[in-house]
């Protein structure tokens, strides 16, 4: 096939196509080098809560609640967890993730070593010659692209940002990891005491049963109060019996938390503790920085951004070296001879032109995703706003709640107290005697039940100010995958 031999005339073309190159290579550079932001669009930040708080930040989780035993629960379940392990793991992935998207920027080397023998066969003057050849090749090899548009510095950049995003994802489940800890610690404190409040009621009715089915058998009872105790017995024991079921699922959730097998003992104290701390609340602006799980929404939002530069990076042209050097030779042994140094530099600028649309369609991927990821960070954002108020709000109504039921338990104490003269006496009947009594347990047990729900709403307000739940006051980052 006949080629065109290159002349001067061609040859200064090619030139001056090159050099005209250059100018459209910028400029396509400099309209995608800032590709149009995504609006941001988050909620109103507040100066301060709309519900009272006192303004300190939140106390430790220990002078909270002042519970050597749930501290001592804490240490095995931070420990023990195997979700923490698992988050531990993602954490060390992402670090893999993000040195291998940073290695781009670094020259890559690599050693060469290559050997062949082949026969190959010849005619000279009508006879066919063979022989044999070998050829064997040592070298070291380099590639480097060069940044020009920090194309590869999104990349590492993003990929920093999302191991920053699971640190705070690890940190965020070692808050709830407490909180759930401390939930079901307070739940199965008060479901035992529910329960020893319940056997309580049914041994009294099981006594009155007896006393009344005596009175019945020497005829000084009706048989409809004879009916009357037994009915409330049994509803007592089937109260008792659901108590009782909430108690072992309490425990069972409680030891599955800790790492352990949901058989296992686990020793309660008799009573709820008190909370001696005041409310405590911090400023919207130290939630921001508090919160892990709005610092790893902030993250992944940043990441996704640095895609974003990225993918409009991608469509530019690229420009790597190429350098290698080595020795060559037809013998193994003469490999080595200085005399037979062989070396290459090459440089290459690439630029796409058509790709099926690949890349502008990668473009707006990236586009979607960082706007995906800015409607994400402004609900957590306003879900953590509402967590924080709702606390706040809960808690005088809760105290409130908690005050008029000690007021109601002793007037139910009183009320019964006469109910049971009146039926001794036999001025009063044995349904109002009863009725008095189940007032008495049901006071007692909303009593227990506002009382946990209080813990509750603190355990809530710490979680949701970001802080406060390690024994030791701190959150620290996974590392070689200790949780």
């Amino acid at each position: 096939m006949l080629r065109p031999t290159p002349t001067p005339a061609t040859g200064r073309a090619a030139r001056h196509s090159a050099v005209l190159l250059v100018p459209l290579f910028l400029l396509s550079a400099c309209s995608l080098l800032r590709p149009e932001p995504v609006p941001q669009r988050l909620p109103q930040i507040p100066s301060a809560w709309a519900a009272e708080a006192d303004g300190r930040p939140p106390a430790p989780f220990r002078e909270t609640f002042d519970d050597p035993a749930l501290a001592a629960l804490l240490e095995e379940a931070l420990g023990n967890s195997f979700d923490l392990r698992a988050a531990a793991a993602r954490i060390q992935a992402a670090t893999a993730n993000a040195t291998i998207s940073g290695a781009d920027r670094a020259p890559q080397i690599a050693a060469t070593l290559s050997g062949s023998r082949a026969k190959r066969a010849t005619v000279v003057g009508g006879s066919v010659i063979s022989g044999i050849s070998s050829y064997f090749q040592s070298g070291v090899e380099i590639r480097w692209e060069l940044d020009l548009w920090r194309r590869l510095g999104h990349q590492a950049r993003a990929a920093t940002l999302e191991l920053a995003a699971t640190e705070a994802d690890y940190r965020a489940a070692r808050l709830s990891l407490a909180a759930n800890i401390a939930r079901h610690w307070f739940n199965t404190i008060e479901a035992q005491q529910q329960v020893a409040l319940s056997r309580q009621r049914v041994a009294e009715l099981r006594l009155n049963l007896e006393r009344i089915d005596a009175g019945y058998r020497n005829g000084i009872r009706t048989v409809q109060e004879l009916q009357q105790a037994r009915s409330a017995l049994a509803t007592g024991e089937s109260r008792l019996a659901a108590r009782q079921e909430r108690l072992v699922r309490e425990r069972q959730l409680l030891q599955t938390l800790l790492g352990r097998y949901p058989a296992s003992p686990v020793t309660l104290p008799t009573e709820l503790p008190d909370l001696r701390q005041p409310i405590p609340a911090g400023l919207p602006a130290e939630l921001l920085i508090r919160r892990p799980d709005l610092v790893a929404a902030e993250r992944r939002l940043q990441a996704t951004d640095e895609r974003l530069r990225l993918a409009a990076r991608n469509r530019l042209p690229r420009l790597q070296l190429t350098a290698s050097g080595g020795t060559s030779s037809d013998e193994l042994r003469n490999l080595l001879e200085g005399d037979r140094t062989i070396w290459s530099l090459v440089g290459g600028l690439t630029a796409p032109l058509f790709q099926g649309g690949r890349l502008k369609a990668n473009q707006e991927l990236a586009r979607a995703n960082v706007e995906q990821a800015m409607n994400q960070y402004a609900q957590t954002l306003l879900e953590a706003f509402r967590e924080v108020e709702t606390a706040l709000s809960s808690a005088p109504l809760l105290a409130e709640r908690q005050r008029a039921l000690g007021q109601a338990l002793e007037t139910a104490q009183r009320l019964e107290q006469q109910a049971a003269e009146q039926f001794r006496s036999g001025l009063g009947t044995l349904d109002a005697w009863l009725e008095a009594k189940q007032r008495l347990y049901d006071a007692r047990s909303a009593l227990l039940e506002v009382h946990n729900l209080r813990l509750q709403n603190r355990i809530d307000l710490h979680l949701a100010l970001g802080g406060g739940f390690a024994p030791s006051g701190a959150e620290p980052v996974a590392r070689r995958g200790q949780p």
